[in-house]
């Protein structure tokens, strides 16, 4: 970690340590809730004045020039534990806030960061320790991080502020931030806008989101300028972020789980974009084509209670946007799972393997540059906030037909059970699909038809194994990921055999190597195969838990 810079801060920033006398009295937080878009600078400067924000402003924008300065622990105590402090000079005034990094729960909307915040108005840009003894924030800085306190970044931003009602009864803060925060020689920029609810539905951010949208490209920001200032200091790249359990309980309404489930597939395929992008782990591509398949999955399983999304009709775009990503990926495996395998072994030719190594990661470089343009495409962006918009709007399920409405206010367990046990038999069908026959020996064809669904039914089981006990879940759970397992390793092994033979058509000299790496893999596939049947049977054989 490299530490933190020093000249970031006025002089006399050095914390005040004094403790007021007496009791200090109990600090509450206040909630933030907001949404961060970012956009070209060059489109900056227009947003302010254009017709949807303008028309529906109360007052004239407001411009100030702000600098802020973070401070932390050397080892970085206050951001390991999910907590920003920072001093923001406002002209002549300077504002003290303790934030934390997010305070979301896994069933809060996705593209939106919520966090608790306190502010203390302070003389001087020194912070001031005296608020951290209240009850509410102690615990937050602890007494012996406060001493030893030091400038971590700093931002300087240019911000137009305008307050916009939309309706009636919302009222939302739209932030044009323009400027760069600064982490010794580090530095990133800060070309954003921030909307954040002041009141009314959280839905109207996704609204008004869109309509900027439609005006200007913009891309859901999914940092904090803590965070980002915070990877200028250590220099990180992002990492990618895995599927959190869903959480759903005996009581949660079909109606409260389908939102549930579906903010889940978004706020994780927004998770693992930085990381996606910064192309440092390939397993964030990965974790987004994994969100991908989980909206299908949740989107066509409801599909008869809660009706198509408007984004999923025209060209459905969730499978454009995999469709997308898989090229890379399908590199990516043939890296991680075919070429490093086999070069680890003693058979592998060790010059051939390195020259085959640099001309996959070549090849890959097309792919990747498509992966990251439609992640960073108006189409994609559309896609998410319009799916937010259509799902906090609450339509399908408050202009629903009775009927339908009758059945998304009962309990998820109600029609869990019958959920899974129609995609268990699906699946039980595929495998079953060759009758008189070892999975082994049915073709690639039929063993792929059954991975797909085993794919679906491992989703769905995902999806609402909170409504079920541990103990009967894990099994099950435990049998259908080996069975699975072996199905993906296979299909795999045959995408990379595919690759890997385009290759060597185009470059003669990688071969050798390219043939050697294929018959690796296809004896891998012939083990795997192998095993099939004991795995099928430990799964058809196996008790489910609905």
């Amino acid at each position: 970690m490299s530490s933190a810079p020093q000249n970031n801060a006025p002089e006399n920033n050095a914390p005040q340590n004094a403790t007021p006398s007496g009791a200090p009295a109990a600090v509450s937080a206040v909630r933030e809730v907001e949404m961060k878009l970012h956009l070209d600078p060059r489109d900056l400067f227009r947003v302010a004045g254009l017709p949807v924000l303008k028309d529906a402003a109360e007052g004239d924008p407001v411009v100030r020039n702000l600098r802020t300065v973070y401070y932390d622990t050397p080892d970085r105590r206050l951001f390991t534990g999910g907590i920003a402090l920072r001093v923001r000079q406002d002209g002549d005034r300077f504002v003290q806030t303790l934030k934390t990094i997010n305070a979301a729960t896994p069933g809060d909307s996705a593209a939106v960061a919520i966090r608790k915040k306190w502010d203390w108005a302070i003389p001087t840009a020194a912070p001031d320790m005296s608020p951290f003894v209240a009850e509410g924030v102690a615990a937050l800085v602890p007494e012996d991080a406060r001493t030893a306190l030091v400038p971590q970044f700093t931002t300087e931003f240019r911000r137009t502020t305008l307050l916009v009602r939309p309706d009636a009864l919302t009222s939302i803060e739209v932030a044009v931030d323009e400027g760069q925060i600064t982490a010794g020689n580090a530095c990133a920029r800060i070309s954003e806008v921030e909307l954040e609810l002041k009141s009314g539905r959280i839905g109207r951010l996704f609204d008004l989101a869109l309509a900027l949208q439609r005006c200007v490209p913009v891309r859901i920001g999914t940092e904090s300028k803590a965070e980002i200032g915070d990877r200028l200091v250590t220099g990180r790249l992002p990492a990618p972020v895995l599927p959190e359990p869903l959480g759903l309980t005996p009581v949660t309404t079909v109606a409260e789980a389908y939102r549930h489930i579906v903010r889940h597939g978004l706020r994780l395929l927004l998770a693992n974009e930085a990381c996606a992008l910064a192309g440092g782990d390939v397993e964030g591509l990965h974790q987004m084509r994994v969100a991908l398949r989980r909206l299908r999955t949740a989107i066509r399983l409801f599909r008869p209670l809660a009706g198509v999304p408007d984004a999923c009709r025209a060209g459905n775009d969730i499978r454009w946007f995999s469709r997308r990503l898989g090229p890379a990926r399908d590199w990516d495996v043939l890296l991680s799972h075919g070429i490093a395998p086999f070069a680890a072994t003693e058979k592998a030719p060790a010059d051939g393997i390195a020259a085959l190594t640099a001309a996959v990661r070549e090849a890959r470089r097309a792919p990747a540059l498509a992966a990251v343009e439609a992640i960073q495409s108006p189409r994609c962006t559309g896609l998410i906030l319009a799916l937010g918009a259509w799902l906090e709007d609450g339509a399908w399920q408050s202009g629903a037909v009775p009927e339908v409405r009758a059945q998304l206010d009962r309990p998820m367990a109600d029609l869990s059970g019958t959920w899974l046990a129609a995609q268990h038999a699906k699946a039980m069908k595929a495998g079953a699909s060759k009758a008189g026959r070892d999975l082994d020996a049915a073709d690639a064809a039929a063993r792929d038809r059954l991975r797909r669904r085993l794919r679906k039914l491992r989703h769905t089981a995902e999806f609402f194994r909170g409504l079920y006990a541990e103990t009967a879940t894990v099994p099950f759970v435990t049998t259908l990921d080996a069975l699975l397992g072996a199905l993906d390793a296979e299909h795999d092994a045959a995408v990379a055999g595919g690759l890997l033979r385009s290759l060597s058509a185009d470059r003669p000299e990688h071969r050798s190597a390219a043939d050697s790496t294929a018959r690796w893999l296809a004896k891998q596939a012939d083990k795997r195969r192998k095993a099939l049947p004991g795995l099928w049977k430990g799964y058809r054989d196996g008790a489910v838990f609905w």
